[in-house]
């Protein structure tokens, strides 16, 4: 398959995937949306013969992101609305950490290939997302400033692990997909 096309096919897999985790409060079926999300894009990942080779990702991120977001909460810089939680961390949003670990190669490879741009860009990249979901009244920056730097900082931490992880756990060429 033609990997810029693939990349696009990727990208809109991820999205939607991102769409129904974040969306699930919104929608008729809550408690369902997240699943499909990770079904969605562990059906991509197993289409194209990346599964395997992002369970390392996958499982860090669900692990950071519970980590992280529950500390986040208990800290008192971050809060959800009332759903079904891991220490504070809604399920949609475990789900979603789940489906950004299965995608983070095919989607974020470039940020993965340079540890400067791990850092920087999933900090940024961190806050604009949790930015996004306070406009859609999915979460709520308690404090501003505080809540910015703590998400910065999570995210931070998380591009160095992804980062080591990329580079400890090879990722198969587009050949090897196939």
């Amino acid at each position: 398959m033609n990997t810029k096309f693939s990349f696009l096919i990727d990208i809109l897999v991820f999205k939607a995937a991102w769409v129904l985790c974040v969306l699930a409060t919104k929608t008729p079926i809550p408690q369902l949306s997240p699943f499909l999300g990770i079904i969605l894009v562990m059906g991509r990942a197993w289409m194209t013969g990346r599964l395997k080779s992002s369970i390392p990702l996958a499982l860090s991120s669900l692990l950071l992101g519970i980590i992280g977001d529950a500390s986040l909460v208990q800290l008192n810089l971050l809060n959800f609305p009332v759903y079904p939680n891991l220490g504070g961390t809604p399920l949609w949003m475990v789900s979603l950490w789940i489906c950004f670990g299965i995608m983070l190669r095919p989607v974020f490879t470039w940020f993965l290939d340079d540890c400067l741009r791990s850092i920087i860009g999933f900090s940024l990249g961190g806050v604009v997302a949790y930015w996004s979901g306070q406009k859609l009244g999915v979460l709520e920056f308690v404090h501003t400033w505080p809540t910015v730097l703590g998400i910065a900082t999570e995210w931070a931490i998380a591009g160095i692990v992804f980062r080591f992880l990329h580079v400890k756990f090879p990722y198969p060429s587009e050949n090897e997909h196939t």
